[in-house]
């Protein structure tokens, strides 16, 4: 149902009016500066539609995982964004309508996470965050899937006719239905990065549409301990070993191919460790998985190869460490030479491969990491329920 939801900013009535528009700017900062402007620029054609249509916009985003009030996780450096590539903005410290600056095109709140309203559905933070505009535009793909109090108490406080979702989360939806509404065969579903916890279910719900689960450190390491395999010190969610077990089950019920990698990149002692290739059999005790090994890429490559519908989530290795790029490097490389439809889920995933110069060769760069899963899984997303039922 909610693939078809439809964005209806070009109906509102902009002349004139605040817009808060609630974007998902989760964005890496490196020394006060912004590091990746990927989901920024995602954001412009809903921000210069707004602006050219005579409203003014305050723009709201978390950024990072701040316990309170901490400066290091200021938007400051997100604000500065704009005003250098040339839109008036100013920072507004807490939601107070009336210390929004008259000339500022953009006003920018600091980090809705440094208010604790945001997280526990805090009606009155709600309220508070309401009186910074007249209309509401949800263009934060990213976190449609947290029931965080800007993402689903505040557009309830505005009629129908006065919210919509931007033109970010229509391009989303419509690019993610590809893979859901019969994608061609077959499906590649290719999973890294930790939380498995919080992954597993989405994985779960996805058996049924795919045919091969291509798995990634770290989430692979599990995967891996619940088959009786030794992993060393990589990270493992040992509380999640009887569901990942149950999952392989299931799995191989509906005849669905898991894959792990038969080597890895591992680091020695802890993740900062010297880096080294080692066959999956003889996994040290010491060392811990970073990303697959050059077996691995090659056997990856070939089922990507033969795929006609690819999804790719959850990053191994690190950006800010290239030589953990090379898994990616590879996976990415035979997405891009694969005559499928390929897409990438989540920031991180989408930084490497422009890092790598392997983005442009991808169908759909998706802004969204849980977000997509939960959707691909056919979750309800608490901060598309708004919308969908007002459309109805």
């Amino acid at each position: 149902m909610s693939q078809l939801l439809t964005s209806h900013l070009t109906q509102l009535p902009l002349e004139n009016k605040r817009v808060i528009l609630r974007a998902d700017l989760n964005v890496p900062l490196h020394n006060g500066i912004v590091a990746n402007d990927f989901k920024i620029k995602a954001l412009l054609p809903t921000i210069n539609y707004i602006l050219e249509h005579g409203a003014k916009i305050t723009l709201l985003t978390h950024l990072g995982r701040p316990k309170g009030h901490d400066p290091k996780f200021s938007t400051q450096p997100i604000a500065h964004w704009f005003n250098v590539h040339g839109y008036t903005t100013s920072l507004l410290a807490t939601p107070d309508a009336a210390a929004i600056k008259p000339n500022a095109q953009i006003t920018m709140l600091e980090n809705l996470r440094f208010f604790a309203g945001e997280k526990n559905k805090d009606e009155a933070f709600a309220q508070q965050l309401a009186t910074l505009g007249d209309l509401y535009v949800n263009d934060a793909f990213g976190v449609l899937h947290r029931d965080d109090t800007s993402v689903t108490v505040l557009p309830s406080l505005f009629k129908p006719e006065d919210r919509t979702i931007g033109f970010l989360v229509e391009q989303e939806l419509k690019a993610l239905s590809r893979l859901i509404d019969s994608p061609a065969e077959p499906f590649v579903f290719i999973v890294g990065g930790g939380k498995v916890h919080d992954k597993l279910p989405l994985i779960e719900a996805m058996l049924p549409r795919v045919h091969t689960i291509l798995f990634c450190p770290a989430i692979s390491c599990t995967v891996a301990k619940a088959l009786g395999k030794g992993v060393g010190k990589s990270l493992v969610d040992e509380g999640s070993l009887p569901a990942v077990a149950e999952f392989i089950k299931k799995a191989f019920d509906r005849n669905v191919r898991l894959v792990i990698p038969s080597d890895y990149q591992v680091a020695q002692g802890n993740l900062q460790g010297p880096l080294s290739c080692v066959c999956a059999d003889d996994f040290p005790f010491d060392d811990m998985a970073i990303t697959i090994g050059p077996c691995t890429i090659d056997c990856y490559a070939q089922e990507i190869q033969n795929a006609k519908t690819i999804f790719f989530n959850g990053l191994p290795g690190f950006v800010d460490r290239p030589k953990t790029l090379q898994g990616v490097a590879g996976i990415f490389k035979a997405m891009g030479n694969s005559s499928g439809f390929s897409v990438i889920g989540g920031g991180d995933s989408v930084a490497a491969a422009q890092e790598l110069g392997l983005d442009d060769r991808i169908d759909y760069l998706s802004t969204g990491g849980g977000a997509s899963l939960a959707y691909l899984a056919g979750q309800e997303l608490p901060g598309l329920k708004v919308f969908i039922h007002a459309s109805h």
